[in-house]
């Protein structure tokens, strides 16, 4: 991993001047950003106790972390394999919503390069697909590479296991005369 990190450029990134500024001045930003504004946003909006404002900051700032870290723990062992079943990373529900969708493990890494890290196409489950997609709306994200379906489908039947809908009975993609030339036995009138 950091040998791979070092070959990608970032220079981009330091030209940035918001960048630039998140850097310099991070110690000073994180604890305001993290603890203090959001402590304080309710005393004064909501007229809440310095307590419970607090309680309540700290409580989403555990969750958060504890959600992030399931996605590099449970999403690398439970869950459905259907896009590569010889890796560790798994498709994870319960990751991905409390992650903002991080936990689309297992097709994050077959095709890593997708920015949408799912092929899920339902902002529900992938808020931060969701994000990113209105910043390219605006302008603000371009060149944003995914993967066809094609090659989706082909990755699935050549190293799936078998839980993705491209396997099932009934699919949108099925030709007509799968229906046709099927044998269905003890068929249902």
């Amino acid at each position: 991993v950091k040998s791979k990190g070092k070959g990608i450029d970032v220079s981009d990134l330091y030209e940035d001047p918001i960048i630039r500024f998140q850097d310099k001045y991070y110690f000073y930003l994180m604890p305001l950003t993290c603890f203090i504004l959001p402590t304080l946003a309710p005393m004064y909006l909501w007229n809440e106790t310095f307590t419970n404002s607090y309680t309540l900051n700290i409580f989403r700032y555990c969750l958060t972390l504890n959600a992030t870290w399931l996605v590099n723990s449970a999403a690398h062992l439970y869950g459905h394999k259907p896009y590569d079943r010889y890796i560790n990373p798994a498709e994870n529900l319960s990751v991905s919503l409390l992650a903002l969708g991080e936990g689309w493990h297992n097709y994050h890494h077959t095709f890593p390069w997708d920015y949408k890290t799912a092929e899920l196409g339902k902002y529900s489950v992938n808020f931060s697909c969701a994000f990113i997609d209105l910043f390219a709306k605006i302008g603000w994200a371009y060149d944003l590479k995914t993967v066809s379906d094609d090659m989706v489908k082909k990755r699935v039947l050549r190293t799936g296991d078998g839980s993705h809908e491209v396997w099932g009975w009934g699919d949108k993609d099925q030709p007509k005369e799968d229906y046709k030339e099927a044998v269905i036995i003890n068929k249902k009138d």
